[in-house]
């Protein structure tokens, strides 16, 4: 009786180790790793823009910032202007084609200096550009980037 339990604890014992050693990498599919890449490309943009770092400006194209000549002017704003921003974005929908992606995105956000804290939140699709590099070619509604356009009538 006692040799069967130990031959039952140790076929128990290589079985659960075959088991859990049978993990197969996981494969995704081309859609999910876009779907991967975008997020990523949205949680870099956060960062750098929080971060009050200038390549935040190297993810819009530069046909872009060059027809929203203000985006440019009022993202740069923001940096100097407040001592700390934080974002909180929510990707609630990504439309994909072949070429162009639609971020919708719900944001909330808190831009401090050191007179003031600023509290601002609103929803926008990103339009962007897939291929090499994922570049903003537009932004639809409420763009928590450059949010210095709404609070210039405030004081400084």
């Amino acid at each position: 009786m006692l040799r069967n339990s130990k031959f039952f604890i140790l076929l128990l014992f290589l079985l659960l180790i075959g088991i859990t050693g049978c993990g197969g990498k996981i494969l995704l599919s081309d859609d999910a790793v876009r779907i991967r890449k975008i997020s990523d490309f949205v949680n870099e943009l956060k960062g750098l823009y929080e971060q009050r770092d200038e390549q935040a400006l190297s993810m819009f194209s530069p046909e872009y910032l060059a027809t929203e000549k203000e985006m440019r002017s009022s993202i740069l704003r923001d940096m100097e202007r407040f001592n700390t921003i934080s974002l909180s974005l929510f990707i609630d929908r990504i439309e994909m084609n072949s070429e162009d992606v639609n971020i919708s995105i719900h944001w909330n956000g808190t831009w401090k200096n050191a007179k003031r804290t600023y509290r601002e939140g609103g929803s926008m699709v990103l339009l962007t550009s897939y291929g090499d590099r994922i570049r903003i070619t537009g932004i639809k509604g409420d763009s928590p980037f450059g949010v210095s356009r709404i609070f210039d009538g405030d004081e400084n």
